[in-house]
């Protein structure tokens, strides 16, 4: 009984943004960066975020983006700047030593730059007038990211070292290496990760904490593993059929390419074929892992006495997202507007909290934070993942 009880009072994420909105929003915001030649860009991600978030409901209150543009203008300005060196002195002046060191160099900074974006996106986030805030230290990105890269980046080492000496059994290892990197490494990073991120993240003066067990990791990246290998298979068995049906129909594989070089409007229609399959593809393993992710942070991510659960469906998300890809390459990309909160509605609608007692949670107010962090993740397409 106290089990459905507990049931009845989850409460579901609510999103009321409205498509005809954003897209004005949106159309405006690309409008003025252009003829701004991308300084309005700061005050169109404050404009896009404050619309977003505030259609964003948590038991009938919304949440509050807090950033200001100037602050978002200064970072990304010193990233378009660092961008702007890399490529006068390697594709103008011709020095790669230079752009290498330049490349090194944010590579060095990428944990301090994570970690400068995740704070900078909570502590500019707030729920009823009560900021999130983060309190990991730089060191632990550090440690975690370098130790990462090491790992991953030393099991393939050994194993071409291994096959100057022994190819065969250096073959015979790669298989169960690739297994072990994917069921095993990749699950324990990840929930690394994660462990760094939510168990310092607060709301108000309140910790987050995240109570997934290594084994609730690795069976979640197991059953995205084996979908990836079922679907890897249907789009194989795809692939062999249309094959078959060419060889039947042309007599030959290259008596089809034949046709295609000679008549051009085939060959476009062939490559756009390919090019619809690729993105529908693509979208629907994106929206599978995403739902695996999410599914997991969610259930295992407690606050206080208050609680998340998530029932995002993977093929349901993989469908949005896959359909959504289609959508923007037939609309031009016009469609974008619809296909974001198209796919954050979904989200958030399987996304739910418990919680008794909301005015448990206190704060002491605002911090400082810094934009460049985020602002750089942003410019180079980086996701956080938070």
């Amino acid at each position: 009984m106290q089990s459905e009880a507990q049931e009845e009072s989850f409460k579901s994420f609510l999103f009321k943004a409205d498509a005809k909105e954003y897209f004005k929003i949106w159309i405006v915001n690309i409008t003025l960066t252009i003829l701004t030649l991308g300084i309005y860009s700061a005050w169109a991600k404050v404009r896009t975020n404050r619309y977003l978030y505030a259609n964003s409901y948590l038991n009938g209150t919304n949440f509050e983006y807090n950033a200001k543009p100037k602050k978002i203008l200064y970072g990304r300005t010193i990233v378009v700047l660092f961008y702007a060196l890399f490529l006068l002195f390697s594709d103008y002046l011709g020095m790669f030593s230079v752009a290498g060191f330049i490349v090194a160099l944010f590579i060095a900074l990428l944990p301090w730059l994570l970690r400068q974006a995740i704070s900078f996106k909570l502590k500019n986030t707030s729920y009823r007038n009560i900021p999130f805030r983060f309190s990991a230290k730089t060191r632990s990105f550090y440690f975690l990211i370098i130790g990462g890269i090491l790992l991953i980046i030393a099991i393939p080492a050994a194993l071409a070292i291994l096959s100057k000496f022994a190819p065969g059994f250096a073959g015979f290892l790669s298989f169960f290496a690739t297994i072990f990197i994917f069921i095993i490494l990749l699950p324990s990073l990840y929930r690394r990760y994660k462990l760094l991120v939510i168990n310092n993240t607060h709301y108000g003066e309140t910790a987050f904490s995240f109570t997934a067990s290594k084994r609730d990791v690795i069976w979640v990246f197991l059953k995205m593993f084996l979908l990836t290998v079922v679907l890897t298979i249907a789009i194989g068995i795809i692939t062999y059929i249309s094959i078959e049906s060419v060889n039947a129909t042309f007599g030959s594989i290259d008596n089809f390419k034949a046709i295609l070089t000679q008549n051009s409007v085939f060959h476009f229609l062939s490559l756009f074929t390919t090019l619809i399959l690729y993105l529908f593809t693509s979208g629907l393993y994106k929206g599978v892992a995403d739902a695996f992710l999410s599914n997991l942070s969610r259930n295992h991510t407690v606050i206080a006495k208050g609680k998340f659960k998530g029932s995002i469906h993977p093929l349901r998300l993989g469908f949005i997202s896959a359909t959504n890809a289609l959508l923007l390459l037939f609309s031009l990309g016009l469609l974008f507007p619809w296909t974001k909160i198209r796919y954050m509605r979904y989200k958030l609608a399987n996304t739910h909290f418990f919680c008794n007692n909301y005015d448990q949670f206190t704060s002491s107010g605002y911090e400082k934070s810094n934009p460049l962090g985020e602002e750089t993740l942003d410019f180079f397409d980086i996701d956080i993942g938070f």
